[in-house]
């Protein structure tokens, strides 16, 4: 039970490492994109920049102490400690797919469409039924055209 334990703590720490850098990475992105006809953007401890780098700097200490609750041994602690780490590694993708999802508004409002081009997709009504092949109302349309068996037959003389 320790060694999956082991894994699991190993495992969280190489995928929160490369999400805490592909993170930075994305609030840098963000803080550096323009908006609108800004001149200078005031940067604070809010701006997207800041508010990810110390978002990531609080993450890492709580992610060593879920770690070091599993050390004990106790049932309360490793429950508590599987907790957290969980808790965090969640924290950490919805991190990631809000900073994607911004940055991909951002992009497509500078371009000048009207919906993100993620998102186009799910905008349509139906769209979504077409992906797994399925009419989108649920009914079937009956063609106008009649069949080869419902028309007269030509009698020749």
């Amino acid at each position: 039970m320790h060694e999956i334990l082991f894994f699991g703590v190993i495992f969280g720490g190489i995928f929160s490492l490369f999400s805490s850098l592909i993170l930075v990475h994305m609030g840098m992105l963000i803080d550096r994109f323009p908006v609108g006809d800004e001149e200078e953007r005031e940067r604070c401890i809010w701006s997207p920049r800041e508010f990810t780098r110390y978002a990531v700097i609080f993450y890492w200490p709580l992610y060593i102490v879920g770690a070091a609750m599993l050390v004990p041994g106790t049932r309360i602690m490793t429950v508590a400690g599987i907790a957290t780490l969980f808790g965090l590694v969640l924290f950490m993708i919805t991190a990631l797919i809000f900073s994607v999802a911004t940055y991909n508004l951002m992009r497509s409002k500078s371009r000048g469409s009207s919906s993100p081009s993620i998102m186009v997709s799910f905008g349509k009504p139906g769209s979504f039924m077409r992906a797994f092949r399925l009419p989108a109302h649920g009914r079937k349309s009956h063609s106008t055209r009649s069949s080869q068996a419902s028309r007269a037959a030509v009698v020749e003389d």
